[in-house]
């Protein structure tokens, strides 16, 4: 923690940056001779905003003007700039009207920074056009929160994550090699607190995924895709897991720190982890699905890893390795997510004791089941059976 504190300190004084909560500059043309403390005395978080974020800027203004409409990126200190304008003058008056329009983005400790609003300039946007311009404007909203989240945390490992069956279910988490948590985004938090939890400094990434995912594993300086089993035994997800860049951060390549920063939890489907499965060398899929089913069917089983080797005739050693590659797990760490899988189904639906489906789902007693049911679920057996009556 020390490190990353010292860090910190370290990207404050970097040319171009100014790294705190209320202020994160990218250097621009018009700025390279300004010290960073006086870059961040001067503009106003709107202002930082479009330095930070001029991709995403740039492709709402083209819709804006083609639309003859009008468009302000309005910051919670009052401060606002029009987003079709390539001049710094701002307007510190609110504007009188309502907007049409107006999606928040949100800062890297998930408040509320700024908001983008759409008013009407030329008679009444037609419906079907509006809500056009509503999903556009949230997906550049959210992207934008994305790439300041991501520029504040560029120094350690940043998780982008969604549920694999829930498209509107996206988290971005910032984390150090020890797999502990340093930032959440606005959708992290919320999501936490619908399991009720907040989010703290401290907290592991085990809180969030079912798997052993150590940072530093993987190709450097590339992104890499990961199916990740959920920590509650619910639907997977899919992540894409960047590394830290030291030489964007430290260099002065403008165009480097806008790639290494650049919005992906868009990009993020099942085609692109399928992809990066396969590049991986993971299982072949039919091979995958019939070890799969094998593990379903024999639960009760003390499935050793040599055995489902056998079962698709490849080696212990590279089963295993393939295996994890394909599935973010390790071989015994599936079985027992499959194990748990099954027994809450079973707490769920039947009246059987616990010592029934302890010895159903391949646990040797039932102090054994109980212990690593309530380890892995946060509640004992007892309680998640009448939690789900």
């Amino acid at each position: 923690m020390k490190d990353t504190l010292r860090d910190r300190a370290d990207a404050r004084a970097m040319p171009g940056f100014a790294n705190s909560a209320s202020a994160l500059v990218v250097d621009g043309p018009a700025l390279r001779e300004s010290s960073a403390t006086a870059v961040t005395s001067a503009l106003s978080c709107p202002a930082r905003l479009r330095e930070a974020c001029r991709e995403e800027i740039a492709g709402l203004a083209r819709i804006v003007r083609e639309l003859s409409c009008h468009a302000l990126l309005r910051g919670t200190d009052g401060s606002a700039i029009p987003l079709c304008t390539t001049g710094d003058r701002e307007i510190s008056a609110p504007v009188s009207c309502e907007p049409t329009v107006s999606v928040p983005i949100y800062d890297y400790d998930g408040s509320a920074i700024a908001n983008i609003a759409l008013f009407e300039n030329a008679g009444r946007v037609v419906e079907p056009t509006e809500h056009v311009l509503r999903v556009f404007i949230s997906s550049t909203a959210r992207a934008m929160s994305e790439r300041w989240f991501r520029l504040f945390h560029r120094r350690e490992w940043i998780i982008a994550a969604r549920r694999e069956d829930e498209t509107h279910t996206s988290i971005m988490l910032a984390v150090d090699r020890s797999q502990t948590l340093i930032g959440a985004d606005h959708a992290a938090r919320e999501f936490l607190e619908t399991t009720g939890r907040r989010f703290e400094t401290g907290l592991s990434i085990s809180d969030f995924f079912g798997c052993d995912f150590t940072p530093g594993r993987g190709r450097r300086y590339c992104d890499v895709a990961l199916r990740l089993q959920s920590s509650d035994a619910s639907s997977p997800w899919l992540a894409l897991i960047t590394p830290p860049d030291l030489g964007a951060v430290q260099g002065r390549s403008r165009e480097r720190l806008q790639v290494h920063t650049r919005p992906r939890l868009d990009a993020l489907d099942t085609a692109t982890i399928a992809a990066e499965q396969e590049h991986r060398c993971g299982l072949p899929g039919r091979m995958l699905k019939s070890i799969q089913g094998y593990i379903d069917a024999h639960l009760e089983k003390a499935l050793s890893i040599e055995e489902m080797a056998s079962r698709v005739g490849i080696s212990p050693s590279y089963f295993a390795r393939s295996f994890r590659s394909s599935v973010g797990l390790a071989p015994h760490a599936y079985v027992m997510h499959r194990r748990l899988l099954r027994a809450q189904e079973l707490l769920a639906n039947t009246d059987l004791p616990l010592i029934d489906i302890a010895l159903a789902t391949g646990f040797a007693d039932q102090s054994h089941f109980s212990r690593r049911f309530h380890q892995m679920t946060g509640v004992p057996p007892r309680a998640f059976r009448l939690q789900h009556r």
